[in-house]
């Protein structure tokens, strides 16, 4: 790839004498998900005398990458553009790289550069990945929102000890009061009195 994360190949021609061929990549690594396409630039520079070149690939990736040229006449700079792709077909194994063939001076230089088609997970499993990812940050949730009720907790205990201890009151104060009604001279005043505190207890518990 080149600085801009296009992916490109460049082929430097006659830069060490005559119909000398280079390559920028001896490997040209190509991601792609299974049945997916990408396009990538084959730029040639010529450092000599105009020149023919023929391209052709290998048996192992002629199903995979399509040269829109095979043959180019090249005076200082050309550039071919390609396709490459994973079929389906592929589903399940690596493919095998292959080779993209270069030749000049009528045959008499050749010289050959890889090319590896790297599998990708496809959009389906990137999309699992995704709610896994999704999932683990609802635990994180549950975990923050378990942590705020532990800090909670100890309030609300507070709360029911002090109801407690005024239900405990109010019940004492109604066993008084119920004693007194048994042995007082005015049982109804106090009958009242009892009645009251019982009447508390049972609102302030609702």
């Amino acid at each position: 790839m080149n600085r801009t994360g296009k992916l490109q190949q460049r082929i430097y021609l006659s830069r060490k004498g005559a119909n000398t061929i280079e390559f920028e990549h001896e490997v040209l690594r190509i991601p792609l998900s299974m049945g997916e396409e990408t396009s990538f630039e084959i730029i040639i520079h010529n450092h000599g005398e105009p020149s023919h070149l023929h391209f052709s690939l290998s048996e192992g990736i002629e199903d995979m990458v399509m040269l829109l040229q095979d043959n180019v006449y090249v005076i200082d700079e050309e550039k071919i553009a390609a396709i490459a792709r994973l079929p389906k077909a592929y589903a399940g194994s690596v493919p095998e790289p292959g080779e993209i063939s270069v030749s000049t001076g009528y045959g008499a230089v050749k010289k050959s550069f890889m090319v590896e088609i790297i599998p990708q997970p496809i959009k389906r499993e990137r999309a699992v990945i995704k709610e896994r990812k999704d999932k683990g940050k609802d635990k994180d949730r549950y975990k923050n929102k378990n942590k705020k009720r532990e800090i909670i907790t100890p309030a609300v205990s507070n709360k029911k000890l002090q109801r407690l201890t005024v239900t405990v009151g109010l019940a004492s104060l109604f066993m008084l009061s119920f004693g007194i009604v048994s042995l007082s001279f005015h049982p109804f005043i106090f009958a009242i009195i009892a009645s009251s505190i019982f009447l508390a207890i049972v609102i302030y518990n609702i």
